[in-house]
């Protein structure tokens, strides 16, 4: 799955990773930033990034419903912790 977040310029990726890794270590095997952005844009004091996340059980199979779970958790994290805006 991927993901836009918008944040303060100040806010790092490893801040980020590591709001991500407290939602679920278990099921978030991997994430990453393919993507950031800082411009008129956004905001002078904003920048972007787009994530992605790999989500696996070695289990079982994920539907939809528990990855749907998983990032709403995400975006509620992100949101609170890092004051970011989710890009949709």
């Amino acid at each position: 799955r991927d993901l836009s977040v918008v944040v303060e310029k100040k806010v790092t990726f490893d801040q980020i990773k590591e709001v991500t890794r407290k939602v679920d270590k278990k099921l978030i095997q991997y994430i990453d930033v393919f993507d950031q952005y800082i411009g008129e844009n956004i905001g002078h004091s904003k920048k972007s990034y787009s994530i992605s996340f790999i989500l696996q059980d070695q289990d079982k199979t994920l539907n939809e419903k528990i990855i749907d779970k998983i990032m709403n958790k995400l975006i509620n994290s992100y949101e609170q912790q890092l004051d970011a805006l989710i890009r949709r």
